[in-house]
Formats: structure tokens, sequence, C-alpha cells
């Protein structure tokens, strides 16, 4: 892999750590320090994707209360600092599936199981990137919405709310989780799901710790859950979550999610 993904002016604007604890982005509780990465470890190293050590450290902390784990190294970053050191020319080599693969499956499998559903209704690919995904759902012919704050270029914020809102592998993501999450709500009708999808912490994670194959600075993946704190996190806003399995969730606002997804889905409760 190239050495190009590191920036010689990357630690111009990341936060320096601090030892002592500080609240929770999530559920407010204590953070204390839980351990360091160096910021080019990336989440395709068990597939031989190693990059050199960019010898800049990243700390991450973990939350004494519903056990989120996350840095604030790039809490003072703007979408510039992004775009120029994780979300750059380079960032196909820690996530090679991010462009093509994933979009164009996620979207298959959304026409394959909501397809008869979503005719009609408004959706919203939230943090979408390129907009591949609702190219795919547009030649399905469904209506659909790119928006990607990272991508300004993709289009500004749309107008209105949306029935089916989408956020493929963006939570963990994000520098402000309750910010991100609010901005998800609001752009949802009140009868309308959200449908992400963002890997929580396994059983056996207080072992593997900053082992975990699914922290990777590189790839920009700073804020990781657990099922505790992602159910804290709509739960302030009035969502309730139900998961599919370990990556796949929903969120929506009355006891039962929306009829026309009901009718293809029956999630295990979160």
């Amino acid at each position: 892999m190239s050495a190009a993904a590191v920036r010689p002016d990357l630690t111009a604007r990341l936060r320096p750590p601090d030892r002592a604890p500080v609240p929770c982005k999530v559920c407010g509780g204590e953070a204390a320090l839980f351990g360091v990465l160096d910021f080019n470890r990336n989440c395709v190293e068990e597939r031989g994707g190693r990059l050199p050590l960019a010898g800049v450290p990243i700390y991450y902390r973990r939350c004494r209360g519903c056990g989120l784990v996350f840095t604030d190294a790039f809490d003072a970053w703007s979408h510039d600092d992004f775009r120029a050191h994780i979300y750059n020319d380079a960032y196909a080599e820690v996530d090679p599936d991010s462009e093509e693969t994933r979009p164009i499956q996620n979207a298959r499998w959304v026409t394959a199981r909501l397809g008869p559903g979503l005719q009609g209704r408004r959706v919203l690919d939230y943090g979408g990137g390129g907009g591949r995904f609702c190219a795919e759902l547009r030649a399905a012919g469904l209506a659909c919405e790119t928006y990607d704050p990272i991508y300004p270029e993709t289009g500004g914020r749309p107008e209105g709310r949306f029935e089916l809102v989408t956020c493929f592998e963006t939570l963990e993501h994000l520098p402000d989780p309750r910010g991100g999450a609010a901005d998800l709500a609001a752009l949802t009708a009140d009868d309308g799901v959200i449908f992400f999808s963002t890997l929580v912490q396994p059983a056996d994670f207080d072992r593997r710790g900053l082992s975990w194959w699914y922290i990777g600075p590189r790839n920009g993946h700073i804020t990781l859950y657990s099922r505790h704190a992602l159910a804290l996190l709509w739960r302030g806003l009035g969502f309730s979550v139900a998961s599919f399995n370990d990556n796949l969730h929903m969120a929506f606002r009355d006891a039962e999610p929306p009829a026309f997804v009901r009718e293809a889905f029956k999630p295990r409760a979160g």
C-alpha cells in the first residue's frame, strides 16, 4: 500500500490527549483513556492492507457507563481536514469496497426487500459519498436523493423529510454522534424509518480491545458503539432501535416500525 496516505501536516489540528476523563459523547458518563493506535491503523490490515506507521498516536476513550469507544483527537477538524487527511485520493486503499461494491450490494438488498413498499416514497441516502447507491435505486424506478456533509459537491442539505433514510457505514465516522443522529432524525418523516449500518462491539470486546479490526483511524472509524450506547443514542431523540444483526439496524419513532417495513422484516429488538 502507498505511504502517500499520510500528509506531513497531519498533526496540525489534532487535539492533544488529556489524561483526565471526559464526558461520553452519547450518555455523558465518564470516559477515560482506553488505548492508543497509530493513525495509519486501518480496517483491511487482516486482508494484507498494512500501511507504514505514520508515527502519529490516536488515543481512544471508553465510557464506563454505556461502553462507547471514541477518540476526541479529531474534534476540532473541519470537513476540509477530513477530506485532506482521511477521505482523500488514497482512501480506496483502506476501503476498496466503498465506491462500487458496497453501495451496489446495499441497493440490491434494499430494492429486494423494500422495493414495492417504496413506490411513491421519498428516499434519502445520508452519507452516500459519490451517490452510487442512489443511482442504483433510481435505475430501479425509485426516487432517491444523496446527502453527504463531507462531500458538498453531491448537493446541499435537502428540503423536507423522507419516509426512508438510509445511512450505511456512516455513524462510526461521526466525531459528534448525537449531532449526527439528530440531523438524521430531522430528515426523517414522523412515520418514517432510518436504516443504518454500523458494526457493534463484539461480545468479547473486553478481550479484544483496540485490536478489534473495525477500529481504524485511517478509515475514519472514530466512534464505535456497544448495543447499549446505540440504544441510548437514539432513545435520546425519541427513537426505538431494532437490529437485524450486529451490523444492520433501524430506528423509528413509534412503538413499531412503519407498516411497509414490518411486512418485509422481523428484526430482533435492541
